[in-house]
């Protein structure tokens, strides 16, 4: 399966960001994303595509719980595609693309029997995870199994989990310990057996006991009722004297009530709001006799006042303010006027004296029409500018360019004359190619010395384990030659033989609890005889056959007159016939009373005769059992014997033999290496001859440089040789760049003289097209064709001077005409409006007319605003008045109401009435706080019932009834009480000292309680010593099946993680002759687990991760490999090495890198520069 998109709609801190993992066939996918930009929620929304959001997910800080949603679209190793949608929820969060829920099925194709923690474990890694893994390696000391095993898991400890099992199985039983549980609870079953079987008394004696406490319980029962009952007629007389007083006090008040009578129901705030009406119905008397005295004064004033108020002067005064404010403007244009005209003649004559300067041939009198001739040739002035500016430039381009190309044409003489002086060189393919193959073979003269000492090495190395292997004579040839036995059959016999012994163990057991049990029931019979015989069912049947016997003689003798006397004799030969028979009769009756009298006893006899007789079958079981398995010992050691009969040894006993086989199997696979190393040796060997003979070949030829020497270069090694071929090669390759740079460099400064050329013409012929268009605009300016470019602007810029002072003296006078039409409409509005409002005022002058009428207006306006607010006031006093008559008529409406509710026919009566109103609900609250007290202190008993109670009774014997109960518990009941409670205790001290039944049941039950235990902790420390025993034989049955193939393929990625520091990893042997995993350097050192540096470590458990993975998926659907920031702590070197290892295994399946280091993306860019294989994906 591949990722091809993961679309992070709504999840985490994104919005809407699509990653496309298409690229590729597979390939490696760097997800970069910096601190906080989303890159652990990127790497969770990745596993929770694939198997859903988690319930309890951290990604919902900016997206609601069900507004998250993630898109994908997977390919399965067959080409199919599936475009999907998942939401958080409990129940169909699988979508198609149209939003419509679809089944988990749907993912099966692609994920094959993958879950959410297989996925986790086995195909993703983290930088904690390798870290653990490195740990783990060395903890385990680089144990081959386990390291195999739990790297295929993609767990980390696996020697932990086996740790654990054994820790939990000892801490249950350990052959010679005590405190483990098993080990316990077998002790304490010995002492409480022991106790068990002391555990006999007297009957006669218990039955005494149990009496004397069956007595002193039933007199304590009845002394518990006494003093009950002396309690409760106590408690009953207390309760009276405390609420008498009460009862008293609630009848009293009770009287007082019914003195009182009935009276209105009125409110509580009755008084108050007959108090609060006469208080306004006085305060809105007064208020209004005040406002309608104030009312008549302010109509006198308005009366008077309005005599002398001019209402036209008012209607104009809008009109009359604006002559006002128009007269200041009128004032200061008639001032401005002045100046205007004063400003108007200094513009013209500035304007003259400028065209006077450019030209002189100019008047006065003509200067408008002068510069309406002139004013057009402004329109000139841009183009003017820019030829102006163009000219530098345009100058200085010819004589740069000029000079550029002389100094072109020197530098090109120079380099094809140094081109001309170099010899010619040539660099030979042969000898190319024969330099690369040797090159790529590596150091061989260095690597056949050290593996030859390194098979010298194995070999006494060999030789020496020989020796110590023991029970073998031969050679090494010879023990590989041998057909020893494999290890399934030592493995078969020695669980046999462990089996053999387990069951003579178990079966021993057995025999010896079975006669303890059977010891144990003949105790407990014993016990029960002694406590007086029990009847059983049989002496049941015996009595009754008796009985039934002489009844039969009873009628033959009686009925048929037989004579039985023989019988007779043989059934009762001291008694008559009729006591004989009535002694039987009584018997069988006897029995069958003490059948049911005594039915425990005949039950626990019964079954204890039934545990001896099935103990008795168990004991003859195993006794039969042990004899079949002793027969079984013998055949089996009888194959033993033949299994080893062809190697020329004589066996130990198998789990002797296991380890002797497994140093064997090491010895052999280690000869077999040193076999392989010595086929190793002589190929390298060939090798070397064949590129030595290559390179001889080569640096030998006619015309060679070296032909002349070729007896010293016969006797070189590889490495001379090959030292110089690169010297011969390095000193061609050097001509020929320095060849090809000359003529690079000729070649470019060819095209730099042409380009050159071409660029002088170009800036030659610009120059004069500027010429020609300087004279022709010289022209229609009236200048001189030399004029410059400075006179030019000069010109220019004194004409638009003097056309805008011209046109600004234009505007000057608009403006002083402006002036003089508003001064006429002015005076002609003024002299309007006086002869309507104030003729008298016409022959003033105008700013004095104005100033006058304005100032009576004031005076109007004064007098208006006093007749305003008189008449405001007098509003004011009218509303004054309506409103203390509606506050009297409110006033009296509701003491109207006051009086209804009172049922009286005057206010003047409301407060006597209030006064009765007051007294009731005194009295009343008083009886509800005497009934509450009396409820409290009544014991849950009524009113009614707690004075019946004090009716009953004398009240004046209520005291001293009191005291005599009190001094008749305190001195005879409950002294008496507390003897019997000791008696009590006295009895059941000594039940329990004397033991009996109740004692014998506790420990036979306590028995069973110790063996369900050690039964239940003996199923617990079987299971977990199974599963461990279980677990390591998978361990080595996966390292026995796996160890080759991914032994070599983590050899091929550990070489590369290391950068070729490690060649190999193999497996050696350590002190215990356990295989061990060791890294194998190119001297052929072994370096163990534990010495490795950590960082090594690290890598070797990522190689076996990559190659369990690789041969995880040789048979399985691929499944993208995610790999969360592991390089945090790698140097340049190993980060690089890593990041094209996981290039490599990308070939195999999509590797998906999270990283938040910029130098992983620099150094993925430098692996893959054509990106053909690394692909880098960005989060922000």
């Amino acid at each position: 399966m591949k990722i091809l998109e993961l679309d992070l709609r709504a999840f985490g801190p994104f919005t809407d960001r699509r990653l496309d993992l298409s690229a590729g066939r597979e390939g490696l996918h760097l997800v970069f994303g910096p601190n906080e930009a989303g890159k652990s929620s990127a790497l969770r929304a990745l596993r929770a595509l694939l198997f859903g959001i988690a319930e309890r997910t951290r990604d919902d800080f900016r997206h609601g719980k069900q507004e998250l949603r993630l898109g994908g679209r997977l390919r399965s190793r067959l080409g199919e595609e599936l475009e999907f949608v998942r939401r958080k929820g409990r129940k169909s969060t699988l979508l198609d693309v149209e939003g419509k829920a679809i089944g988990e099925d749907a993912l099966a194709p692609f994920l094959g029997e993958v879950d959410d923690g297989l996925f986790e474990r086995l195909f993703g890694i983290d930088y904690e995870g390798l870290i653990d893994g490195g740990q783990a390696l060395l903890e385990e000391r680089g144990r081959e199994a386990e390291a195999l095993f739990g790297t295929a898991l993609g767990a980390t400890a696996i020697h932990r989990v086996l740790d654990r099992l054994d820790q939990e199985a000892n801490g249950l039983f350990l052959p010679r310990a005590s405190k483990p549980k098993i080990n316990a609870l077998i002790g304490d079953l010995g002492e409480t057996e022991r106790r068990l079987r002391e555990a006999s008394l007297s009957v006669r004696q218990w039955e005494q006991a149990r009496e004397s406490l069956d007595r002193t319980v039933r007199e304590l029962a009845s002394m518990d009722r006494e003093i009950e009952r002396m309690t409760l007629e106590r408690n009953r007389l207390e309760r009276i004297r405390r609420t008498l007083p009460e009862l008293v006090r609630m009848a009293r008040v009770q009287a007082q009530l019914d003195g009182i009578g009935e009276v209105p129901a009125l409110a509580e705030d009755f008084a108050a709001r007959r108090e609060e009406a006469l208080a306004k119905q006085t305060r809105a008397g007064e208020a209004r006799a005040n406002a309608q005295h104030r009312l008549e004064g302010l109509r006198e004033s308005i009366r008077d006042l309005g005599k002398d108020v001019s209402d036209d002067l008012l209607r104009e005064s809008e009109s009359i303010d604006d002559l006002r404010e128009r007269l200041g403007s009128y004032r200061k244009a008639a001032r401005d006027r002045a100046d205007l005209m004063a400003e108007q003649a200094r513009r013209e004559a500035e304007a003259v004296a400028l065209l006077r300067q450019v030209r002189p041939d100019l008047t006065p009198d003509q200067m408008p029409a002068d510069v309406a001739r002139l004013a057009p040739l402004l329109a000139r002035r841009r183009r003017a500018t820019d030829l102006g500016t163009r000219q530098a430039a345009l100058s200085e381009a010819v004589t740069k360019t000029r000079a550029d190309l002389a100094e072109t044409q020197a530098r090109l003489e120079r380099r094809t004359a140094a081109l001309a002086e170099l010899p010619p060189t040539v660099v030979s393919p042969d000898l190319q190619a024969a330099l690369d193959a040797a090159r790529r073979a590596g150091d061989l003269d260095q690597t056949i010395v050290e593996e030859r000492l390194g098979l010298t090495a194995q070999l006494k190395a060999c030789e020496q384990d020989l020796g110590a292997l023991g029970l073998w004579s031969g050679g090494l040839a010879d023990l590989l030659a041998a057909p020893l036995p494999d290890e399934e059959s030592l493995r078969r016999f020695a669980d046999e033989t462990r089996g053999l012994q387990e069951q003579r163990q178990v079966l021993a057991a057995k025999r010896s609890e079975a006669m303890a049990e059977r010891w144990r029931c003949e105790e407990a019979l014993r016990v029960l005889e002694l406590s007086g015989s029990v009847p059983s069912e049989d002496d049941l049947t015996q009595t009754r056959a008796h009985r039934d016997f002489g009844w039969q003689l009873v009628k033959r003798t009686w009925l048929d007159g037989a004579d039985v006397s023989a019988d007779v004799a043989q059934y009762s030969a001291q008694a008559p016939l009729a006591d004989a028979f009535e002694g039987a009769v009584t018997g069988a009756d006897e029995v069958a009373d003490r059948l049911r009298r005594e039915a425990q006893r005949v039950h626990e006899r019964a079954m204890t005769q039934a545990r001896s007789e099935a103990s008795r079958h168990e004991h003859d079981e195993a006794e039969r059992a042990l004899a079949d398995l002793e027969l079984h010992a013998g055949r089996s050691q009888l194959a033993w014997g033949a299994l080893w009969s062809g190697c020329g040894l004589t066996p130990l006993s198998p789990p002797e033999m296991l380890p002797w086989l497994a140093r064997a199997a090491r010895l052999r696979d280690r000869i077999r290496q040193t076999d392989e190393l010595r086929d190793r040796i002589e190929a390298r060997e060939a090798l070397r001859d064949a590129h030595r003979a290559a390179l001889l070949s080569v640096l030998s030829a006619p015309g060679s440089t070296a032909d002349r020497a070729s007896t010293a270069i016969d006797a070189q090694d590889l490495g001379g040789l090959i030292r110089l071929a690169e010297g011969r090669q390095r000193a061609a390759e050097e001509g020929a760049r320095a060849r090809l740079a000359l003529e690079h460099d000729v070649a470019e400064l060819q095209e730099r003289v042409r380009r050159l050329g071409r660029a002088l013409s170009d800036a030659e012929t610009a120059r004069a097209q500027w010429q020609a268009d300087w004279t022709v605009l010289m022209t229609e300016l009236g200048l001189a064709p030399d004029a410059t470019p400075g006179e030019v602007s000069d010109d220019l810029q004194a004409i638009a001077d003097a056309v805008a002072k011209v046109e600004a003296g234009a505007v000057l006078g608009a403006r002083i005409a402006g002036i003089d039409r508003d001064a006429v409409a002015f005076l002609g509005q003024t002299r309007d409006l006086f002869g309507r409002l104030a003729v008298d005022l016409l022959d003033r002058p105008v700013e004095e007319a104005i100033l006058t009428l304005h100032a009576r207006l004031g005076e109007q306006r004064a007098l208006g605003t006093r007749l305003e607010e008189l008449r405001t006031q007098a509003g004011r006093a009218e509303e004054e008045v309506r409103e203390a008559e509606t506050a009297i008529a409110v006033a009296e409406r509701v003491l109207a109401e006051l009086c209804r509710q009172a049922a009286c026919e005057a206010p003047e009566q409301l407060p006597l009435i209030e006064e009765r109103v007051r007294e009731r609900r005194r009295l009343a609250a008083e009886l509800t706080a005497i009934e509450r007290a009396l409820i409290q202190a009544g014991d849950g008993l009524g009113i009614d019932a707690l004075a019946r109670e004090a009716d009953a009774v004398d009240q004046e014997r209520v005291v001293t009834r009191l005291a005599e109960i009190d001094a008749c518990l305190e001195q005879e009941l409950r002294p008496a009480h507390r003897a019997l409670i000791e008696e009590k205790a006295d009895a059941d001290r000594t039940l329990k000292a004397m033991g009996g039944e109740g004692t014998a049941a506790a420990l036979a039950e306590e028995v069973q309680q110790l063996l369900a235990g050690i039964r239940t902790h003996a199923e617990q420390y079987v299971r977990l010593k199974l599963a461990a025993r279980i677990l390591r034989d998978e361990i080595e049955r996966f390292r026995r099946q796996n160890s080759d193939p991914i032994l070599g393929l983590t050899s091929r990625y550990f070489a590369s993680l290391t950068c070729g520091a490690f060649s190999a990893v193999e497996t050696d042997f350590d002190e215990a002759d356990q295989p061990v995993l060791v890294g194998l350097r190119n001297s052929g050192e072994r370096l163990r687990v534990e010495a490795m540096s950590t960082g090594t470590r690290d890598q070797l458990y990522l190689a076996l991760r990559l190659a369990n993975l690789e041969h995880y998926l040789a048979n399985a659907e691929p499944m993208p490999f995610v790999v969360d920031d592991i390089l945090i702590q790698f140097d340049d070197a190993r980060a690089l090495a890593t990041l094209a290892t996981l290039a490599d295994f990308s070939a195999k399946t999509q590797v998906i890198l999270f990283t938040h280091h910029g130098r992983d993306i620099e150094q993925a860019r430098q692996l893959d520069p054509r990106r053909e294989r690394v692909w880098v994906h960005r989060l922000a």
